[in-house]
């Protein structure tokens, strides 16, 4: 299973110039952006790892089995 330390850093600051005018607190509901689309990168990577082995398309959540069942599928 990919690691925190298998990730590049990333260099993250916040950016208070523009509270949202929709509430009296200005804040924005985007807490989960960052985690929303890496589930969808990770997936992305391991299905482009696997296209040698004919693997096109794999479900979450990814495991050892799923990729070994996909990597038999595929190369059949």
């Amino acid at each position: 299973l990919p690691r925190a330390d298998d990730f590049p850093f990333f260099d993250i600051a916040p950016n208070n110039d523009c509270p949202a005018p929709s509430n009296p607190l200005g804040v924005k509901g985007a807490g989960e952006a960052g985690t929303t689309p890496a589930t969808s990168a990770l997936v992305g990577a391991v299905v482009d790892a696997l296209r040698p082995y004919g693997v096109t398309h794999i479900e979450t959540p990814v495991s050892s089995e799923k990729i070994f069942r996909a990597i038999r599928k595929g190369a059949g």
